[in-house]
């Protein structure tokens, strides 16, 4: 059986927000093409070698909707689904099976189903080979609901589905070590997604999937790795430690939050396990919450200390600083502005507050009646799409312009970005 899968388009930071262009070499950071995450090439890597499988990722090339594969599996997350929903429809108006999967699908599963010929609601490993035995059956379900896999025996993703691909421009080489996350974050999905409990994957499978890497520098992509959390940190030191033994130190990024483990030692584990970069989420997590709010000086002036510490433990921070919170007001601009100039920060983004189908954020907005419109295309960050509680629409966008043009003015974006190329 041949399999298609396809990856749709999204609209960009730089495609939502042209007024920034006039920033000297934006596109380091808002505009590279890269490999689709790790949805496909898991899937591609859990199916048998008596199936053929190749990729449409329509961000670097055109769908050929007259492909003659028997199946056709589009992986999506919100800002996607209308063109996921596009995509399916031509398909299957050319007379194509076509299956939901991702993010989307598994917090949206009735809107998905109108387009799809079926659904797959949550993780994926345990269902898809029945999926593939009732395609060829011709008996396939309107729903598959996966379940919670245990990591330890999932394979590494197979990577070379993308291979001799034209276009991309960045392979960010990322890795999922765990899934779950116990925090209820406003605008986060993670829990919804994969559940409150943690799952680690066997460091042995780890340390063999990194060994297949030309070059040793990847991205662990869970954001809850670095918490204080128990399960977390004693992993996380496992890992490291591994990362550390290995002939070749490999340089890897990882992400976190205000609510990260600081604490020397484990901050020494992580330098000397290859880590040379923290993406810093701010905005939902309770820290910030506290720092970036009347009267919160005390709890800014321990953000700007947590920073420190990590960049003296030798690790390059990377700021995403979220915008538009309820507990934010119009002082919020300048404040994450200062907050950056006082940590030393060199490169950072800035987000709006986007309340994701199914978070905490989009149920209560939805109760108050705060969410303007459900096109999913505008749901990518860069728009807003809800009533803020302090501030105008328009207000919290020229806020979010003003954020990266001070931040860059003056300022050399590639160098900002030197980090992430070795240098």
């Amino acid at each position: 059986m041949r399999i298609r899968f396809i990856y749709p388009k999204f609209e960009k930071l730089l495609e939502s927000r042209n007024e920034l262009l006039e920033l000297a070499d934006v596109e380091s950071v808002g505009n590279f093409k890269m490999p689709p995450a790790l949805g496909i090439p898991m899937l591609s890597a859990l199916t048998p070698d008596s199936h053929q499988c190749s990729v449409f990722d329509e961000n670097i090339q055109e769908i050929d909707y007259n492909d003659d594969a028997d199946l056709f599996a589009v992986s999506f997350f919100t800002p996607q689904a209308e063109y996921a929903y596009k995509i399916a429809q031509k398909l299957r108006e050319n007379g194509k099976t076509v299956i939901a999967g991702g993010m989307h699908p598994t917090v949206m599963p009735d809107e998905a189903a109108n387009y799809f010929d079926a659904v797959c609601v949550g993780e994926a490993e345990d269902v898809w080979l029945e999926i593939l035995k009732d395609v060829e059956n011709k008996s396939l379900k309107k729903f598959y609901y996966g379940g919670s896999p245990d990591l330890t025996n999932i394979p590494a993703p197979n990577r070379s589905i993308f291979k001799n691909k034209d276009g991309y421009d960045w392979d960010a080489r990322m890795i999922q070590v765990m899934r779950g996350c116990a925090c209820n974050c406003e605008n986060c999905i993670l829990p919804i997604e994969s559940g409150k409990k943690y799952r680690f994957c066997s460091i042995e499978n780890v340390l063999k999937e990194i060994s297949t890497f030309e070059k040793k520098e990847f991205f662990l992509t869970d954001d809850s790795l670095v918490l204080t959390n128990s399960e977390c940190t004693d992993y996380m030191g496992k890992l490291m430690k591994a990362f550390s033994q290995l002939d070749e130190k490999p340089r890897v990024f990882i992400s976190g939050s205000l609510n990260m483990n600081i604490d020397a030692a484990y901050l020494k584990s992580l330098y000397d396990g290859g880590v040379v970069s923290v993406y810093m989420v701010l905005g939902c997590d309770p820290f910030s919450i506290n720092a970036f709010r009347k009267n919160g000086k005390r709890f800014f002036d321990w953000g700007i200390d947590i920073i420190k510490r990590i960049q003296d433990s030798g690790i390059h921070v990377f700021n995403s600083h979220g915008l538009g919170f309820d507990y934010q007001d119009h002082s919020l601009f300048d404040q994450a502005l200062e907050f950056s100039k006082q940590a030393s920060i060199e490169t950072a983004e800035f987000y709006i507050l986007t309340p994701f189908p199914q978070t905490p954020s989009w149920h209560r907005f939805q109760k108050e009646d705060r969410i303007l419109h459900y096109n999913w295309s505008k749901y990518n960050t860069a728009n807003v799409v809800f009533k803020p509680k302090n501030f105008t629409e328009q207000e919290l966008l020229d806020g979010y312009l003003y954020c990266w043009k001070e931040f860059y003015k003056g300022r050399k974006i590639d160098e900002s970005l030197n980090i992430f190329k070795g240098k």
